[in-house]
């Protein structure tokens, strides 16, 4: 409670009180969800209009009134669902997926994610400078990480480099349409994982993507770079209008920074006033663009194929292996890649080290509702099983999918629902138990971009 407001004494005491009521009057009105997520501000604001109760001030105690604030509950509900819009179906194949629709359902994914980081959520990140107590934050991190680790898979999971370049060439145009929809955290996520030394070290892929393939990469690369502190995202997120999404990690760094630099209190136990005004101007830019809705109608089915995925993903380690077996190393010859050497990336520092453990029960929900999409989509004959034929149009393109006999448990030659669900409910319970090298939980919840089930690795 503010005592300058209630002990205030004088010809100035009205227009004081006044001053602090427009001051709690104008944060209610920019920041509303804190008034309806944080329960200890929720507390004094009571309070504080107790007291101007108390001291018959009507007009200070209407302009505190937080009774009307919408409920900002879903921010907390990190696994709210939306119903499934009414339009065709779409294949849940990757190589059938248009690159735009790609980069819709990742950009409606980032903005599901986004939109429930509240401005307690970077507050707590710059004074504490990590991830302590913040799963949502840490939630949006996990999924940058996870697309990007998510890119790589997709491209090793080809055994020829014609196949792993036309993967590539697929996601290089997926970055064009991020760009397009002004996703730039997905954009710097994709980029990322084609940047990623499993991919960038394939030699024999990097000559089958065309010239113009790669000069659309250059210009990606180019515009994530970090060359000028991201002189050149800024410019192109500055000039974007309307629902974008920015790079997380540039603005938490510049938030950072600030905090660092600039001390909060000058001469005397002033306040800081140009320090505050910066922080209010990243933190003010980043919780406005939250409402702005993303014009995005996903497919559900392959919405519940991804985030399933959040969870399933090898360590960098068990990658770069695989990028080994793809493509031994060659101590004669020097790497080719589709990345221009005298322009350095954007560092992805940022965002390693999260390890945010799923919740098994909300795991086991997306198992169900990926075995429903599952059926509906390749029970091509509605008999409650799927057959070889159509397991084959499933594993051809979900990477290290586990062979048809494995799934097939009483050997009938059919997979039903129910052998389907045990499969993914063991395969998730060794991912949690860490038993096996194709479990390790080292990122954090992954959001891939196609479905990717989880299944052991090759052994080399």
């Amino acid at each position: 409670m503010c005592p300058t407001y209630r002990d205030c004494r004088g010809d100035d005491c009205q227009r004081t009180r006044l001053k602090i009521c427009y001051l709690m009057r104008y944060w209610i009105m920019e920041f509303p969800a804190e008034f309806n997520l944080d329960l200890g501000l929720i507390r004094l604001t009571e309070e504080f209009r107790e007291v101007a109760a108390q001291l018959s001030c009507e007009e200070h105690f209407k302009l505190i009134d937080i009774s009307t604030i919408p409920s900002y509950d879903w921010m907390r509900k990190l696994t709210q669902r939306k119903k499934q819009p009414k339009k065709g179906k779409a294949s849940l194949l990757f190589d059938h997926l248009e690159p735009m629709e790609l980069a819709e359902h990742l950009t409606f994914l980032e903005y599901k994610s986004f939109r429930r980081i509240s401005f307690t959520d970077y507050q707590s990140y710059v004074i504490h400078g990590c991830l302590v107590d913040n799963p949502t934050l840490e939630r949006s991190i996990a999924l940058f990480n996870g697309v990007s680790q998510w890119v790589q898979l997709m491209v090793l999971s080809k055994l020829t480099p014609q196949h792993r370049a036309e993967v590539i060439t697929k996601f290089i145009n997926v970055a064009q349409k991020l760009l397009h929809l002004q996703n730039f955290n997905t954009l710097m996520a994709v980029v990322g994982g084609l940047s990623h030394s499993s991919i960038s070290r394939l030699k024999e892929t990097h000559p089958h993507l065309s010239p113009e393939v790669n000069r659309i990469w250059n210009d990606m690369t180019e515009l994530v770079s970090s060359n000028g502190n991201y002189c050149a995202y800024r410019k192109a997120f500055t000039d974007c209008e309307g629902f974008k999404i920015p790079i997380l990690g540039v603005h938490l760094k510049d938030l950072i920074a600030v905090h660092v630099v600039f001390p909060d209190w000058v001469e005397e136990s002033k306040v800081n006033i140009a320090k505050m005004q910066q922080l209010y101007l990243t933190f003010n830019e980043l919780v406005s663009l939250q409402s702005a809705a993303a014009q995005v109608e996903p497919n559900m089915d392959l919405i519940y194929l991804l985030t399933l995925s959040l969870d399933l993903y090898y360590t960098e380690d068990e990658i770069y292996e695989l990028s080994l077996l793809r493509e031994p190393r060659n101590p004669k010859s020097l790497p080719t890649s589709p990345t221009t050497p005298n322009k350095p990336l954007a560092p992805l520092d940022w965002a390693a080290g999260v390890t945010t453990k799923p919740d098994p029960s909300v795991v086991n929900k997306h198992i169900r509702k990926v075995v429903d999409s599952v059926f509906r989509n390749y029970d091509h004959d509605r008999d409650g099983y799927i057959s070889q034929e159509d397991f084959g149009s499933i594993a051809a393109n979900f990477p290290f999918l586990d062979s048809f006999c494995v799934l097939d448990k009483d050997q009938d030659g059919l997979i039903s629902k129910d052998e389907m669900m045990a499969y993914f409910l063991r395969a998730n319970s060794l991912l949690q138990c860490k038993m096996g090298p194709g479990f390790v939980h080292s990122f954090q919840e992954m959001t891939y971009l196609k479905p990717t089930f989880f299944c052991a690795p090759p052994q080399h």
